[in-house]
């Protein structure tokens, strides 16, 4: 005698794919989470190591996020990182990773490029940045402090070390804008 057991297991695998998904992407902004950003990017240094690409990784905070939350309210913070996540997605290529690593700061590692792009892309970052800054009806204007460093396969250095460098950058730009102003 023989029985067959037969089951559906579409909505099962379906549910463990939306988990999945969500261990990986932030819940607000639908870019990678630290998680998600971190497992991608590892992957496309072990691809750079074997290809010899060069890539930018890029650290960006949004400037003003106290007084934004403190003054505002945690709402316009929350749109605010929205509003960020869409200027990261305009400014870059579908194939570059960006993620929300903290709870106001990006990163961004652009696949296959190299430092003398640099400057286009943060222009176009400012250029996107400008444009909705022009067309919202804030009470503050969105901006976001970028520090970049580049990877070069050669050195083959650990995705902390890059993330650590860039940081560095980052407040050294942020630091810059303050005294500007």
């Amino acid at each position: 005698m023989l029985l067959f057991i037969s089951r559906d297991i579409t909505e099962r695998v379906q549910r463990r794919e939306e988990l999945r998904a969500l261990s990986l992407e932030d819940a607000l902004t639908k870019v990678n989470n630290r998680r998600g950003f971190f497992h991608l990017a590892e992957q496309q240094l072990k691809v750079a190591n074997r290809t010899g690409n060069t890539m930018l990784l890029f650290f960006l905070d949004v400037d003003g996020m106290k007084w934004i939350n403190d003054n505002l309210g945690h709402k316009e913070g929350d749109l605010a990182l929205i509003e960020a996540a869409n200027v990261l997605r305009e400014a870059f290529r579908e194939s570059d990773i960006i993620g929300r690593v903290g709870g106001d700061e990006f990163a961004v590692l652009a696949i296959e490029a190299s430092s003398e792009e640099a400057d286009d892309i943060v222009a176009r970052l400012q250029q996107r940045l400008d444009s909705r800054n022009a067309q919202s009806g804030r009470h503050y204007v969105l901006s976001l402090s970028v520090g970049i460093t580049a990877y070069d396969p050669g050195a083959a250095l650990p995705l902390d070390e890059l993330m650590a460098r860039a940081d560095a950058l980052m407040y050294e730009h942020k630091r810059a804008k303050q005294g500007a102003s």
